[in-house]
């Protein structure tokens, strides 16, 4: 099981393929507090994360798990600090394309799933072509203006 930052998921909601998540691991599992995140734009008039709630599954964190929370949130949001508390005690993986939250997880024992290694995973699985990998990650770049550096591109594409 995987526990998906807000990130990820935006990027693939913002590009209205959500669904491509869902056929690479099945249930997409959020914490409270990531869908807390999920929230914020909606008050701003976006649209992209009601896309989100409507597909996601809440992972309620027990006491126990929340005991490495604070030391967390002192580094990251409070979304990635409660994904990595409960994925660190129920041995999951984390999807985040946050670089000091890849980096904190990786120090805990928690395994990540980066964006460069899900958009591979969509070929690998064939879920994509190399064609429609490239129409997707030009449509990341236009719509949520994320920079994904050509190195990284070529390595996806190979």
């Amino acid at each position: 099981m995987i526990i998906f930052d807000t990130d990820i998921l935006s990027i693939f909601a913002k590009i209205s393929r959500l669904e491509l998540i869902k056929k690479l691991f099945g249930t997409v599992h959020i914490t409270p507090m990531i869908r807390e995140e999920l929230t914020i734009p909606l008050e701003y008039g976006y649209d992209f994360p009601k896309d989100i709630l409507d597909n996601s599954s809440v992972i309620i964190p027990t006491v126990e798990e929340l005991g490495p929370y604070n030391e967390f949130k002192v580094r990251l949001g409070k979304g990635e600090a409660e994904a990595i508390s409960i994925a660190k005690n129920r041995k999951l993986l984390f999807a985040t394309n946050d670089k000091v939250a890849q980096k904190v997880a990786k120090e805990n024992g928690v395994g990540i799933i980066s964006l460069q290694a899900i958009l591979k995973a969509l070929v690998k699985r064939q879920i994509l072509t190399l064609n429609e990998l490239n129409e997707i990650i030009n449509d990341i770049r236009s719509r949520d203006n994320l920079v994904i550096p050509e190195s990284e591109i070529e390595k996806i594409l190979k």
